[in-house]
């Protein structure tokens, strides 16, 4: 599992890319914990997670639960839309589907505020 944090025009952005498994799952968690602690609002770039278990999904209800409004997840990958489709639709997990943004691309912001 590769894992950064990037600033960009949208704020801090926490990408993930490789497996979100339960073979890394205390690592991920360990690496969201310090990122969240050094970084109180995060954007959330799941697009390249090839891989996602329920320990995965686990993982994105925990950053949500603990990170509240300030995690925003605004990209995932084909494997995420299809783990989070085939999700019970439990009050936690329908959250988790809902909370899914895309960013609007700046061209668009300025093209409203004109």
């Amino acid at each position: 599992m590769e894992f950064e944090v990037k600033s960009g025009s949208y704020g801090n952005c926490l990408i993930f890319s490789g497996p979100m498994t339960c073979r890394n799952s205390r690592e991920i968690e360990n690496r969201i914990i310090s990122a969240m602690r050094q970084h109180p609002q995060l954007n959330v770039d799941l697009s390249g997670v090839e891989e996602i278990d329920l320990c995965g999904i686990h993982l994105l209800g925990v950053l949500q639960s603990h990170g509240g409004e300030a995690v925003r997840i605004t990209a995932t990958s084909p494997t995420v839309d299809m783990a989070l489709m085939q999700l019970p639709s439990t009050h936690r997990h329908a959250r988790l589907k809902r909370n899914i943004h895309t960013p609007k691309p700046a061209s668009a912001q300025m093209a409203r505020a004109a």
